[in-house]
Order: C-alpha cells, then sequence, then structure tokens
C-alpha cells in the first residue's frame, strides 16, 4: 500500500501523465500558489498598502510556504520511484539536484524569518526566487533550459570574447580620457563600467569622452555593441532552432511507429502519443500537422492490394506454393 501511494504521489509530483485530472490539479494549485506569493511580495514593498493589509500577507505566506515544504518533503519521499534516483543515496542526490535546491530556497524564507533577526528586504528578494519553480510547470522554460545547457561552450566562448573587448576598450578610454576628466575616468573600475553602458548601446549621456581620440573610440565600441550582442543572440536562435527540429523529427518517429501500414490510431495510440507530446512540448497543431503528414507519407506507399496482418499492422507476402498449382 505504501509503495503504490509512493508511486502515486510520483507519478503527479512528476507529471507523469498530464492530463490526468489530479495532476493537473495539484500543478495548477501549485501554479497559482507561486503567482499570489510573488504578487503579496510585490505589494508587500509599498508601506502604506503593507500596514494596512498586514495579516493578509502573513496569511498568505503561511499558506503558500506550508504548502511548498509540503511538496518538498513529499518529493524527496517519492524521489526513489524516479529512475534517475533510484537505488542507494536516491534520495539524497535528489536533494543535491538543482530543481530540489530551488525547492529548498523558496521554502527557507519563512523560516529564516521565524529562526532568526535578518533584515526583511533580504527576506523579501529571496521570496521572489519562488518564481524559479515555474521551470517545472512551464515547457518553455524547460526548452531553454535545455538550450543553454547544450550550448554552454559557445556562449562561454562568446562571453569571453566580450569581456576581452570591454577590458581593452576600459583600458584604451582610460588612457585617452583620465587626465582630461579624473573624476569621470579616473581608474578602470569606472571606465569599464561606461564602456559596459555604451557597449549595451544604453548611453546614460552623463558620461561622455571629451577628446577627439576618445569619441572616435566611444563610436566604434557604440557600433561594435550591435555586433557583440547579435553573437550570443544568433547561437540561441540558431539552438532554439535545431532542438525544436529535433523534438519534431522524434515525434515523427513515434507517430511513423504507431501509423505503420496505414494503421488507425486508437485511445490508447493516442494517449501514448498526447503524453510524448508533452513530453516533448509541442503545440496541438505541429502535432497534428505532424501526424497528417506521417499518414500522406504513408498513403503514397500504400498499394491497394497489399494485405496487412490485424495485429502487427506489417504487410503480409504471400507465397504461393508448387504443390497448390499441382507442381
Amino acid at each position: 500500500m505504501s509503495q503504490a501511494l509512493r508511486q502515486r504521489c510520483s507519478d503527479i509530483l512528476r507529471a507523469k501523465e498530464r492530463r490526468e485530472p489530479v495532476t493537473m490539479a495539484v500543478h495548477g494549485a501549485l501554479s497559482l500558489l507561486i503567482m499570489i506569493n510573488v504578487a503579496s511580495v510585490v505589494m508587500d514593498t509599498v508601506e502604506p498598502f503593507a500596514r494596512n493589509h498586514i495579516d493578509w500577507f502573513w496569511a498568505i505566506e503561511i499558506v503558500c510556504s506550508s504548502a511548498f515544504t509540503l511538496e518538498y518533503l513529499l518529493r524527496i519521499w517519492s524521489a526513489p520511484d524516479d529512475e534517475r534516483f533510484a537505488g542507494r543515496f536516491g534520495r539524497l542526490r535528489y536533494i543535491a539536484s538543482p530543481m530540489a535546491l530551488v525547492d529548498l530556497v523558496s521554502i527557507l524564507p519563512v523560516f529564516l524569518l521565524l529562526l532568526t533577526s535578518i533584515d526583511l528586504r533580504f527576506i523579501r528578494i529571496m521570496r521572489l526566487l519562488r518564481l524559479l519553480k515555474f521551470t517545472r510547470y512551464s515547457y518553455g522554460m524547460d526548452l531553454l533550459t535545455t538550450v543553454l545547457r547544450q550550448q554552454i561552450g559557445m556562449l562561454g566562448a562568446a562571453s569571453t570574447a566580450l569581456a576581452c573587448f570591454l577590458i581593452f576598450s576600459s583600458g584604451a578610454i582610460y588612457l585617452l580620457e583620465h587626465q582630461i576628466q579624473p573624476e569621470t575616468f579616473g581608474n578602470l573600475p569606472k571606465t569599464l563600467y561606461w564602456s559596459i553602458i555604451t557597449l549595451s548601446t544604453v548611453g546614460y549621456g552623463d558620461v561622455v569622452p571629451v577628446t577627439v581620440g576618445g569619441k572616435i573610440l566611444a563610436a566604434f565600441i557604440a557600433l561594435s555593441g550591435i555586433v557583440m550582442v547579435a553573437v550570443p543572440a544568433g547561437i540561441l536562435a540558431s539552438a532554439f532552432s535545431s532542438e525544436l527540429r529535433r523534438r519534431e523529427e522524434t515525434y515523427r518517429q513515434t507517430a511513423a511507429q504507431h501509423l505503420q501500414g496505414g494503421a488507425h490510431l486508437t485511445d490508447a495510440m493516442r494517449t501514448r502519443l498526447q503524453s510524448h507530446q508533452e513530453e516533448l512540448g509541442l503545440t496541438d497543431e505541429q502535432a497534428e500537422l505532424i501526424i497528417n503528414d506521417v499518414r500522406e507519407v504513408h498513403r503514397g506507399h500504400i498499394v491497394d492490394d497489399t494485405l496487412f496482418c490485424p495485429h502487427c499492422r506489417k504487410a503480409l507476402r504471400i507465397e504461393v506454393s508448387d504443390r497448390i498449382h499441382g507442381r
């Protein structure tokens, strides 16, 4: 009984069947609590509003923190039923996983508030970290984290090049301007800040070079910022496109297996395809287009007089024996 209950708890929390009513209700309630809690944190910074509704803010914090704590404990309890955390020290490995650390951070503020005399402003900022829990419920965030993980090397190379450019440009503007404007370009940290602002094309205008060389360098840095910012953007855009194509191709292969031989989709097949679609984060329109395309491909390869096995839907090859023809 306990094993079955733990497995059921694991399936619900991991959203193994995302369209299952209980799973949808649990994840919907947790998402709603996250939004309510973050909204209360934002409004809690408005002093007059916070003073007049302090009881409401405390009630929201207690309810949300209790729900998140219960969720965290249930996830630890049911972790061994996830194949990734099965075996020895499975629960400890789950506690050290990134999403478990996010869950832990989401419940720490209320305990810090009750057990310590830490600054309330720090507690408020920590409560905003509960937004990170949305990464578990959002397919878009899942796609983003997957792409970032895949492209960490290229993004690291682009970031290194950007850092080198910032150091060189800040050193150059320091040499050109520090004697004339010692109060604004008097050291490298100040010029580095100016280079970052200029390279990002924000340019507050409060600090500007006055020498001819400084102005030319500032124009070059501003124009280079367009290129430097476009490099990581292009990497991410290409990676997003490649990952989406990979997911669509994975779904296409699964659909082709189910539709092999022109088979009609049964309810069980549709359920499996729906689950696979949700795991890949594809929309209903994308999935329907892929299924229709697979059907068209199979229809083009089907010969009218071909017989298929009623069980596996594979084409049957009929061999005529010589004995039938009296040979």
